[in-house]
């Protein structure tokens, strides 16, 4: 059982991490929504900056446990961030068709998108972002 932990132990760090960043998304995004009648694409945009900063942290260090200071830490956010922007748009495109085309409830429909959306960016953080090889050649240079 403990190998099987070990094996896939970045596996349920990202999806614990990831659940808390989709917290922190919705509850920004419900309060803006619904207690600010803010336009859900803009609640949806602040809230998606408030996860991003939130993901990015808690990835590098409990997820990926990455290494990476300075230049390489500055390379690695902008990928990370380039790599959400991407997951942003499909977001942004998916909430548009379903709200405003199929006409359903801008606060149900975040659901089934957010599922898409965070199994897109564990993807993207996996394969491009928090390279652990490159990390461990960078620590043995050191």
């Amino acid at each position: 059982m403990k190998r099987l932990l070990l094996k896939y132990q970045h596996l349920l760090l990202y999806t614990l991490f990831g659940g808390l960043t989709t917290v922190v998304d919705l509850i920004v995004y419900y309060i803006l929504c619904n207690l600010f009648s803010v336009h859900y694409l803009v609640a949806q945009t602040i809230s998606w900056v408030a996860a991003v900063l939130f993901a990015y942290f808690t990835n590098k260090r409990y997820v990926f446990a990455s290494h990476a200071r300075g230049y390489a830490m500055l390379l690695e956010m902008i990928k990370f961030i380039s790599g959400r922007l991407l997951s942003f748009g499909v977001q942004t495109v998916c909430l548009t068709l379903l709200v405003e085309v199929a006409h359903w409830n801008k606060n149900i429909v975040r659901l089934p998108v957010l599922v898409i959306v965070t199994i897109l960016n564990y993807v993207v953080s996996r394969v491009l972002v928090f390279d652990r090889q490159r990390d461990k050649e960078c620590e043995d240079c050191q």
